[in-house]
């Protein structure tokens, strides 16, 4: 009986968390096609006076500091939240809300659960399954946020030769790093907004003092893409041996877009490699029972 209300408990858990993901995944989509509509400015301004009270609620209760967030860990922290796509000042206590909430939440509504659905089981099952829900509490905000970082990293890689295409546009037009950018920053808003974001925040720490370079640096290590680093070392030795910065812009862009298209051809290149595997699991079995299933039958007519 502990064996089946084990199955049944694990079951309904893939499933809600299934569903869950599958849910989430959708309204992400949506919230972002939403984004790139024009009236989505004034809908992002209704939804922040929404969020104002959850958000004064969060920035009372949940000082980083009461719960033992040094500088350091909360510089390390801010730096990921930044690179996950998280930029508001309150990112680092929503990030405390939420770690304290995946611990506490799955157990609680798991060993609700199971005491609902299985009145009559061990104590044993009630430590394994909380064992297991405390497990993925506390390691489901790092891997969402790694999947997040790593999400967003492919997304800069796929824009970022374009960006540098209308950079060039603009710095061989005339205007400056700083106005090229704030110039491209509403462009870009459309296809991707965590750019657009870190952009402006270059914008911000360029008003605030910092040299181009300097602000080029933050933003390649906010972005965590290589690219981003090759571009503001191309750009460093630029302006400080007093190089074209068109011209260097131009060559880096065609080197950019060729790497592109040899990531392309790479991922097309192991697609076969990686469907050996569903292939061999899930269609070649059907082929054979197919093929072996008339044999069998007649063996087994002539054995009667």
């Amino acid at each position: 009986m502990d064996g089946e209300a084990v199955l049944i408990t694990l079951t309904a858990f893939v499933a809600v968390a299934a569903v869950t993901f599958v849910l989430g995944q959708n309204f992400r989509s949506a919230d972002q096609f939403r984004r790139r509509l024009p009236a989505a400015a004034a809908e992002a301004g209704d939804e922040a006076k929404k969020e104002s009270a959850f958000g004064a609620l969060v920035a009372q209760h949940f000082d980083e500091e009461r719960y033992g967030v040094d500088a350091a860990l909360k510089r390390r922290l801010k730096q990921q939240l930044l690179r996950a796509g998280f930029f508001s000042p309150l990112a680092i206590r929503y990030y405390v809300f939420a770690r304290l909430a995946a611990v506490v939440a799955p157990p609680s509504v798991l060993f609700i659960a199971v005491k609902t659905l299985t009145p009559e089981h061990s104590a044993v099952l009630d430590t394994v399954l909380a064992s297991v829900a405390a497990a993925v509490g506390v390691l489901g905000p790092d891997a969402f946020l790694s999947r997040r970082q790593g999400k967003l990293v492919n997304e800069y890689r796929l824009i970022f030769p374009d960006l540098l295409d209308l950079l060039t546009v603009c710095v061989t037009a005339g205007l400056s790093l700083e106005a090229s950018f704030e110039k491209l920053r509403d462009h870009l808003a459309r296809r991707s907004a965590a750019l657009a974001k870190n952009i402006e925040l270059l914008g911000a720490e360029l008003r605030a003092g910092k040299s181009t370079v300097e602000a080029l640096s933050s933003l390649a290590d906010r972005l965590a893409l290589d690219e981003a680093t090759s571009f503001v070392a191309m750009l460093r030795q630029s302006v400080e041996l007093g190089g074209d910065v068109a011209s260097s812009l131009r060559v880096f862009s065609e080197t950019m877009r060729s790497k592109r298209i040899l990531l392309a051809e790479k991922k097309a290149n192991e697609l076969p490699v990686k469907i050996v595997l569903p292939m061999a699991l899930g269609i070649f079995p059907v082929i054979l029972m197919i093929i072996l299933l008339p044999v069998v039958l007649n063996l087994v007519k002539v054995m009667k």
